[in-house]
């Protein structure tokens, strides 16, 4: 695999730990959780925020011109930043 081909299964890799960030927002907006759900809902969001940060590190070491092209991993990314 070259550089290309890592940096794009980088990318798709943080794509899907954005989206999996908006799931669990999204489950946090429901009714009826405990506050230990929420909370435990929340600290899984920051796992995910920690995945994007060292995705996105070694996506610089491989990207040559391939940048983030959903604007969900954008705003997922700047907010990290």
């Amino acid at each position: 695999m070259n550089k290309r081909e890592v940096a794009i299964e980088i990318l798709a890799n943080m794509e899907d730990e954005a989206d999996a960030q908006r799931g669990y927002q999204k489950l946090l907006t429901l009714e009826g959780l405990t506050a230990g759900d929420r909370k435990q809902i929340a600290e899984i969001i920051s796992d995910e925020k920690n995945h994007l940060i060292i995705l996105q590190a070694m996506l610089r070491d491989y990207d040559g011109d391939i940048s983030p092209a959903d604007d969900g991993l954008k705003q997922a990314i700047s907010e990290l930043d």
